[in-house]
């Protein structure tokens, strides 16, 4: 009887130290990890702040290849809810709280097999340099007593650590998106590509030749397109110039693509303005050619070095509508591709001079 009594005096003991211990330790806890990833800024946040892609770099997600998961919401915006139910994990919740675009994702985290408290995790992206990119991933929050204890010899930060490398192996071997200033920059060679062309090697007579008294000859939409562009260009630096009016944003009614799509529709015809009909004062095409490039060249080195945050900003009214200063761009472009299509229809024309 009295070894019975030892033996569960030592056993209350042991139970009661650690409880006793946990009495003095720290209820909260933060755990972070950091890594530096060679991509852009922008499209390292375009990727985290996704909470289901965690499934593809997330230690613990990764642990359990059997976790079954649903989901409530728009993932990548405020509100989504992402859950688990794991025999390894337990079950649990994250919650996206906040976003701020381009640097932050924070969410609630919710551990349902300890308690109901929201614990604050986050997932946050700086630039290092325009192609390098730190990232920190981490949770802060409180331990219930006397779960609390744990905090002196269990730490997440290896977990972050190691995610964080995943994620790394996973952006840096994916190929990068085109930025829309790389996408104006080809869209304007392709449409220059194709001007020249078109008209490479044609004769006074065929640069002359019109379908008919109300069509234009090529020399014509050559330099229609050339007074365009200068108009245009000359209205968009005015227009850039005036203080940005991102509030104007939602007076857009178009995307990019529908704008390029619209523009370059040959079905709908249009009547020019008497400033830009042009009288044909290309004789031959290597003329028009050297003044489209030289006004080209200026077009995008003004877009190349304009942000595309002040591009996106200055919105002003033109063809199209509501426009961004982008828009407008692409829409000079597209203009190019329009009547480049005409001087195709007059090449085809039966009569065109051979």
């Amino acid at each position: 009887m009295k070894t019975l009594k030892k033996t569960i005096m030592v056993l209350l003991v042991i139970i009661a130290i650690p409880l006793i211990i946990a009495l003095f330790v720290s209820k909260d806890f933060k755990s972070e990890g950091e890594i530096v990833i060679n991509k852009p800024k922008q499209e390292v946040f375009e990727y985290i702040k996704y909470v289901k892609n965690q499934d593809n770099f997330g230690v613990w997600q990764l642990s359990d290849p059997n976790i079954k998961t649903t989901s409530e919401g728009e993932d990548g915006t405020v509100g989504f809810k992402y859950s688990w139910d794991s025999e390894k994990l337990g079950k649990g919740a994250q919650v996206i709280t906040n976003i701020i675009d381009g640097e932050r994702m924070e969410s609630d985290m919710y551990f349902y097999d300890y308690d109901e408290t929201a614990n604050k995790s986050y997932i946050s992206v700086d630039e290092k340099s325009p192609n390098e990119s730190i990232v920190k991933w981490g949770i802060e929050g409180d331990y219930t007593y006397p779960w609390n204890l744990m905090g002196l010899f269990f730490s997440m930060d290896d977990d972050f650590n190691k995610g964080l490398e995943n994620l790394k192996k996973i952006l840096e071997a994916q190929e990068s998106p085109k930025t829309d200033i790389q996408k104006l920059s080809e869209y304007y060679q392709k449409t220059a590509d194709k001007l020249r062309e078109r008209i490479a090697g044609l004769s006074k007579e065929q640069m002359h030749f019109k379908p008919s008294e109300e069509s234009w000859s090529i020399s014509q939409c050559a330099e229609h397109i050339i007074l365009t562009e200068n108009m245009i260009f000359g209205m968009i630096k005015e227009s850039m110039e005036k203080p940005a009016n991102p509030e104007r944003r939602g007076d857009i009614k178009y995307s990019d693509e529908e704008i390029l799509k619209m523009v370059t529709d040959r079905s709908e015809k249009y009547k020019a303005p008497e400033i830009l009909i042009a009288k044909g004062k290309y004789d031959n095409p290597d003329t028009a050619l050297e003044d489209f490039q030289h006004q080209r060249a200026e077009i995008l080195s003004f877009a190349r070095n304009t942000s595309i945050e002040d591009l996106r900003n200055h919105i002003s009214d033109g063809p199209a509508g509501a426009t961004d200063t982008y828009q407008s761009l692409l829409f000079l472009a597209g203009h190019t591709a329009r009547h480049t299509l005409q001087i195709e229809e007059v090449k085809a024309n039966a009569d065109f001079p051979k």
